[in-house]
């Protein structure tokens, strides 16, 4: 069996207190180091934003951020659409907007398919799918999903509708609204559906008729056998004639309940 001197023993224990102490040192100068490097952050984005809107106070990182927030406050919009002469802020805007004209669609919905031009409309048309609607009104009980719906519903209580038919003083929150509204006055229907040659006022009314055509198509296939090919002109106009008459047999029977 070895024996351990007590010079030896202290040897070891002094070592050993030492390398410990050693070690919390290290440790501490890391939390410090760790800590200093934090602070130099911090101060370095402290001092980047250096630039401060006079109007309100907002400060930004760098002065192209505060040019383009300047315009919020003068309403200048020097990017302007080759297609409509539309006026926008900025140039992401822009590039937006010109989505409507040249058709593009890059944002999709992963659930439904449906394209959107801009990121945020996908956004705020996801939430159609959770149910979710965390925005609600201070007035009533009632939400939305999105900000924008909010808004256009608190000019219900407010009275603010920012756009104002000059006929009946009906209000509106979108531009876009008010112009197709202007229509109902003017008599214009320039949306002809195909099938029955029903006019309309808005592509939107005409999809929606389009619509019952093709539900009516559906129930009237699946009542008839399978057909060769050479009957397929003759079956096209009977079918689509049977909807135009089933069709006005169900506005009629509409008109009357």
């Amino acid at each position: 069996m070895t024996v351990i001197s007590t010079r030896s023993a202290a040897f070891m224990i002094d070592n050993l207190l030492s390398s410990t102490v050693n070690n919390k040192k290290k440790i501490i100068e890391n939390d410090l180091n760790i800590q200093s490097s934090g602070n130099y952050i911090n101060n370095n984005r402290r001092k980047r934003k250096s630039w401060t809107c006079d109007v309100c106070g907002k400060m930004f990182d760098r002065p192209s951020l505060l040019s383009r927030h300047t315009r919020t406050h003068t309403g200048e919009k020097p990017h302007v659409c080759p297609t409509c002469g539309k006026a926008f802020s900025t140039s992401s805007s822009l590039n937006t907007h010109c989505r409507i004209h040249s058709g593009e669609k890059p944002h999709s919905c992963e659930v439904c398919g449906k394209r959107f031009t801009a990121s945020s409309n996908l956004y705020y048309h996801r939430m159609t799918h959770t149910k979710k609607k965390p925005h609600k009104c201070s007035y009533c009980d009632k939400t939305f999903a999105t900000p924008g719906d909010l808004r256009g519903h608190t000019h219900i209580h407010q009275g603010t509708w920012p756009f104002r038919c000059n006929q009946c003083s009906k209000g509106f929150s979108k531009q876009t609204n008010l112009k197709n509204h202007l229509l109902t006055h003017t008599g214009r229907k320039d949306h002809k559906c195909e099938i029955c040659g029903k006019l309309f006022s808005l592509h939107c009314n005409l999809k929606s008729h389009q619509k019952l055509h093709r539900n009516l198509q559906n129930i009237h296939e699946q009542d008839e056998p399978t057909s060769t090919t050479n009957d397929i002109t003759s079956n096209q106009f009977f079918s689509n004639q049977f909807s135009v008459d089933l069709l006005q047999l169900f506005t009629s029977v509409r008109s009357y309940s």
